[in-house]
Order: C-alpha cells, then sequence, then structure tokens
C-alpha cells in the first residue's frame, strides 16, 4: 500500500485489509458467508506493526500535499521519475510539491533484492524505512545515493 498511498489520485483500501483480512482467497464474496467475509479483530491484537503501519501511511498522505496534488499540470510540474534498475520504481516530488513543506521527496519501491538508487546530492532525513514510518525521522542518509532493502519502500526528503 505504499505505492497506492505515495501515487497522486484517489487511494483505495479494501475493507479490513489494514487487519489482514484475506476473505480465504475468495474473490467475489458477495454471496459467501460470514466465516468468509468477516473481519478478523483478532488480527489487530497479532499483528499490532501491519495497521500501525497503515495508520502511519494514511497521516504522511494526509499530512503532506505533494502525494495528492489533485491537478494533470501540477502533476507534470512536480513529479520527476528517477533512473532505476529492474523491479524498482523511484521519483521525485520536487520543490515543495503542492506548498508541502518538506522541499524534495523521493519515494523508492523495491521488489527485488537490496539496490542502490543515485539521488541529488543532499542531507536526506529518512521516514519510511524496513516497515516503519515516523514523519519526525528515522534517521538521516548524507550523500547522492539511496540503499534500499529487499522487498521494502524507502521515503526521505529534504
Amino acid at each position: 500500500q505504499t505505492a497506492v498511498f505515495t501515487s497522486q489520485g484517489v487511494p483505495f483500501i479494501l475493507a479490513g485489509e489494514e487487519m489482514l483480512r484475506d476473505k480465504k482467497g475468495v474473490h467475489n464474496s458477495y454471496n459467501s458467508p460470514d466465516e468468509i467475509n468477516r473481519l478478523d479483530w483478532n488480527n489487530l491484537k497479532r499483528y499490532p506493526q501491519v495497521f500501525e503501519y497503515y495508520r502511519r501511511l494514511i497521516s504522511l498522505r494526509k499530512n503532506h500535499p505533494a502525494f495528492r496534488l489533485g491537478k494533470a499540470d501540477a502533476v507534470r510540474h512536480s513529479l520527476e521519475f528517477l533512473p532505476v534498475q529492474p523491479n524498482l520504481v523511484a521519483f521525485r516530488l520536487k520543490d515543495h510539491a503542492g506548498g508541502d513543506a518538506w522541499k524534495d521527496i523521493i519515494v523508492v519501491l523495491n521488489s527485488s533484492k537490496t539496490r542502490t538508487v543515485n539521488v541529488t546530492e543532499g542531507n536526506y532525513t529518512v521516514v519510511c524505512r524496513d516497515g516503519r514510518i515516523d514523519e519526525s525521522g528515522l534517521g538521516h542518509i548524507n550523500g547522492s545515493s539511496l540503499s534500499v532493502s529487499p522487498q521494502s519502500a524507502l521515503i526521505v526528503h529534504n
């Protein structure tokens, strides 16, 4: 969902996915019994980190207008895709996009092994890494490259 909530447009979230609802693999469950369609509230206790990640991801989007520019011209002006390797997507929302307090936001989505992405030389604050989100910062990266863990997202800003 990191890709969905950091992309432009209206994000879509299915009921219960933040608590790992799986519908037992039934894709079209409108006429399935409660056993298939129910929300398993015990998953909130078993996997609180998943719910917390969703909560912080939604908050990140809400607090930063760069993730919800609203107009195609604004997206064309502010969004820049970065050169990457296979199984990797990286983009920059630049120049206080949408009036955001953060000057440049870089989002890297990695579905493969550990990768390195070249960026403009700078001092970056890490706000998302290895399944954790904290808008006040999880650390800093200085330099012109970002290392991204396998099957994870990295979000930094300067």
